[in-house]
């Protein structure tokens, strides 16, 4: 019988020990990926990069931007997740482009599509835009953790680092991106006594509203 998703959740923890010996697969690196380009976002704009930090001495400028985590360095593979930096009509023409080159559709018949989304990015001011990316990285970034688990493939998101850092590191604003959140992977070393612990969250009584 195959896990269900709330299986899986209750499987996944912050992990704090790594195996260093086990690495993920390029089969399973593959998968993890292809579960980012099928993540929803807000009218399929996917305004997002998700990059794969592979050199050493990389990984190595990033560690005292993100606090030292030891996830950086002793991560099987270190996931960068970007927003596109003031997305709007650009964004918008090379989706529909997209969307032309693999359908039925042409330009002209989706006019009016063209019409709303550009409408609704150019109502609002650059700082809301980039603030509306952050919160589509952030439900890819749900989708990435939900297929790790299914996968039993440790994750650990980490908002907190210097994301000036990061951009400057990685050459992001150059090409008009900017770092939202790091997702180090790995496998959990049978070492790590929190992966014993139960997992703590609030009864559904102290979360749930029926109004």
């Amino acid at each position: 019988m195959e896990k269900s998703l709330i299986e899986d959740l209750n499987w996944r923890y912050a992990t704090k020990i790594f195996d260093k010996n086990k690495k993920v697969s390029e089969s399973d690196l593959d998968e993890i990926t292809e579960a980012f380009r099928l993540s929803p976002s807000w009218y399929w704009l996917q305004p997002w990069k998700l990059i794969i930090v592979e050199n050493k001495k990389t990984r190595e400028e990033l560690l005292p931007n993100s606090w030292n985590q030891a996830q950086i360095i002793d991560a099987s593979h270190l996931i960068v997740l970007a927003r596109i930096e003031n997305p709007g009509d650009v964004l918008v023409d090379s989706y529909l482009d997209d969307m032309v080159s693999t359908s039925w559709a042409t330009r002209e018949n989706l006019k009016w599509y063209e019409d709303m989304m550009k409408g609704f990015l150019n109502s609002i001011s650059i700082e809301d835009r980039n603030a509306w990316a952050d919160r589509q990285v952030m439900i890819a970034t749900w989708v990435l953790i939900s297929f790790l688990a299914s996968k039993e493939i440790d994750s650990c998101p980490i908002e907190w680092f210097d994301k000036v850092k990061y951009n400057e590191i990685l050459w992001l604003e150059k090409l008009w991106l900017s770092s939202v959140l790091v997702l180090p992977i790995w496998y959990r070393s049978s070492e790590d006594k929190y992966s014993q612990r139960p997992k703590i969250r609030f009864e559904k009584e102290k979360l749930i509203m029926k109004i």
